[in-house]
């Protein structure tokens, strides 16, 4: 299927507690499926985003920087929903809301860090449908094989079946067993790959 329609298959495919993976290439413009499209259409439920190193600030950035003045207003009106928990440095310029927690690999201080954030941003009210977390790649690329039991342990731990989690990782930065790990325990896995000259999302079996 083509990129555009991302947010339709979720719609029609993915249930609460669901783990996407969509993995990418460094080539792809993530910028522009995630603000050109994903996040903008979402409903008015609060999102969250998880931003490791405010690589989804730099991200929304590049897109603001590319955009017509209608896509720039419909960027910035989508900002409102967003509540985002920017794990280590960087800016976080488009939620409105932002807990900050320090980047570590520790298994025990990640999961607690994490889940103090979780609590700060939302009461026990607040609706949820989507999780979107960024820069996931750099972490794991960085951390090795203790950053990748930090995120086992805090997706296996805390209560993730509240909402759908999408993780997009860069295909080009993790090894094949990083991304075997992750691939195991999604619910689903969407591939984008470029076919003549077009990039498409292919869902994995």
């Amino acid at each position: 299927m083509e990129v555009s329609p991302i947010l339709e298959f979720l719609k029609k495919n993915v249930s609460l507690g669901d783990f996407v993976i969509v993995e990418y290439p460094s080539s792809y413009s993530l910028a522009k499926l995630l603000w050109g499209g994903l996040i903008p259409e979402i409903p008015q439920e609060e999102v969250l985003i998880d931003d490791f190193f405010g690589i989804g600030d730099l991200l929304f950035r590049d897109y603001l920087r590319k955009a017509s003045p209608e896509e720039y207003k419909k960027a910035i009106e989508a900002t409102k929903k967003i509540r985002a928990i920017r794990i280590g440095p960087g800016r976080t310029s488009y939620a409105s809301i932002v807990e900050e927690i320090p980047i570590t690999y520790d298994v025990s201080e990640f999961m607690r860090s994490y889940y103090n954030a979780l609590m700060n941003l939302f009461s026990v009210s607040a609706k949820v449908e989507y999780s979107i977390t960024v820069g996931i790649s750099q972490y794991l690329y960085f951390g090795g094989e203790k950053g990748l039991r930090a995120i086992l342990f805090t997706r296996s731990t805390l209560p993730f079946e509240d909402w759908s989690s999408i993780y997009f990782v860069n295909s080009d930065i993790l090894d094949e067993k990083q991304l075997a790990v992750l691939r195991e325990l999604a619910s689903w896995q969407l591939k984008i790959e470029k076919e003549k000259g077009t990039y498409r999302i292919k869902v994995e079996d």
